[in-house]
């Protein structure tokens, strides 16, 4: 696996992220109430860790020439140079973006890029930092945020 280094942006935590956090952690611990079985709390507590491991593994870093995405702490690098537009998006389609909110939609010229014609769909916390310097390397990209 390659090491990136670049700015790090770490992803919008909003309102929306807290409630799912939430949800997941009373359905968790609910059936801990009405069952004290050790194998049942376990499982709900590793299923807990595992929601707080996944979204705390979502970052991203602009490195040279490169966007790079961290889901589950594993990095997937896109060019810069093809993307096309970015605009906000309310989709809740699923991606590596922690807020259902504040999201931003990354469209790219080359289909081959993303394997799909669906936007790779982030949420940086500093977005208008994280797109002006997308567009300082790549200016070509139309914005409409």
């Amino acid at each position: 696996m390659k090491k990136y280094g670049g700015t790090r942006y770490n992803p919008r935590w909003d309102g929306s992220t807290w409630f799912i956090l939430g949800l997941v952690a009373v359905c968790c611990l609910v059936p801990c109430v009405f069952d004290r079985s050790l194998w049942l709390i376990i499982v709900c507590m590793a299923m807990l860790a595992f929601v707080i491991l996944t979204l705390t593994g979502i970052y991203y870093r602009i490195d040279g020439n490169h966007l790079v995405v961290y889901t589950f702490f594993t990095p997937t690098a896109y060019p810069i140079d093809k993307i096309k537009e970015i605009k906000p998006t309310d989709s809740v389609l699923s991606s590596p973006a922690t807020s259902l909110t504040h999201r931003v939609a990354i469209t790219f010229s080359d289909r081959k890029i993303l394997k799909s014609t669906t936007p790779l769909i982030i949420s940086p916390a500093r977005r208008k930092e994280f797109i002006d310097r997308l567009l300082s390397i790549n200016p070509d990209i139309i914005d409409q945020t």
